[in-house]
């Protein structure tokens, strides 16, 4: 993953918000935790004045995008881990996720591991290889213990597959700030709720298709 800076001006970012707010009839729920929202999403519109933002953000790291889709976001509860499944049938192309702070606040992080899966398919078998041998090999890291992790432990066994994970890095939500990785990377959020301070956190999502592979 890296880290960008200087991505989005405050003022856009105030127009997205309100795109989100002038849109919020057009929003979907996205995940669900039981009957429970995780999140909730409005895709940017194409030929709304702002995708002339999301174009500039993706021309400044890819020359030659196959296509790209951006999403205002409202999380409500924290993502456990997971990777990106968009467009995952492409099998020969790579596919990149950007995520864009609305605002700062040093608890909304999100923290991204070496690991990949291609598809969901591929994570299910990873989390059950993991739930059967995988916790029982040495940790490398002591993440759990030093992020807001809680929402990741394995109940059945009261562990966490993020200590056996190899870390790329951790992003923490600043405005005009983004952080770019490969979508098929683990990856999940901190956990915000238990500060009992923020109803949900909002930011902004571009998924890219390219032929080519960057150097992130």
């Amino acid at each position: 993953m890296i880290l960008l800076d200087q991505v989005i001006s405050d003022s856009e970012i105030t127009a997205f918000k309100q795109y989100f707010q002038d849109n919020f009839d057009k929003k979907y729920i996205n995940w669900l935790d039981g009957n429970r929202p995780i999140d909730q999403r409005l895709r940017i519109d194409p030929n709304h004045e702002l995708y002339k933002v999301i174009d500039r953000i993706v021309g400044t790291d890819f020359e030659n995008p196959i296509t790209y889709w951006a999403a205002y976001q409202r999380q409500s509860r924290p993502h456990n881990i997971h990777i990106d499944d968009y467009e995952s049938s492409n099998k020969d192309l790579f596919r990149y996720t950007y995520i864009l702070a609305m605002d700062s606040v040093p608890e909304f992080k999100a923290i991204i591991w070496k690991e990949t899966c291609w598809d969901n398919s591929e994570l299910h078998e990873f989390t059950s290889r993991w739930g059967k041998i995988g916790r029982l090999r040495k940790k490398i890291s002591n993440i759990s213990e030093t992020q807001d992790l809680e929402h990741t432990i394995d109940i059945n066994h009261m562990s966490y597959m993020a200590d056996h994970l190899t870390l790329d890095g951790i992003y923490t939500y600043r405005t005009g700030t983004a952080c770019l990785f490969n979508a098929t990377q683990l990856h999940c959020t901190s956990n915000w709720l238990k500060y009992n301070k923020f109803p949900h956190r909002e930011l902004l999502q571009i998924h890219v298709l390219s032929p080519t592979p960057i150097d992130c």
